[in-house]
């Protein structure tokens, strides 16, 4: 069995749906939404703040995060390019013999 993992892309994208879905949302909530390990979750979500599309804040609750306006440019512009390319995929999906061209 093939075990198919996700770029890194994804992973970052599914964590900015992951807090646009909600608003505010802790660490452990992102974790789950976006399926993911704690060390992958810490080392993305780093790395998404570090380019300011997500940031932390601090509320009486705890430390919860929310995205930015450039992570929700971003994650728009990313489902604008999905939706196309599974638009174009589904305009040619059959070779020749009718196979399907992945």
């Amino acid at each position: 069995m093939k075990i198919i993992r996700r770029s890194k892309l994804e992973r970052l994208i599914d964590i900015l749906r992951a807090i646009a879905s909600t608003g505010l949302i802790k660490q452990t909530h992102i974790m789950y939404k976006a399926n993911l390990t704690w060390d992958e979750l810490k080392r993305d979500l780093q790395w998404l703040m570090d380019l300011g599309l997500v940031e932390r804040t601090v509320v009486s609750e705890g430390i919860l995060y929310r995205i930015t306006n450039l992570g929700s440019d971003a994650l728009s512009h990313f489902e604008k390019i999905e939706l196309i390319l599974k638009l174009n995929h589904e305009k040619k999906p059959y070779g020749e013999k009718g196979l399907v061209i992945l």
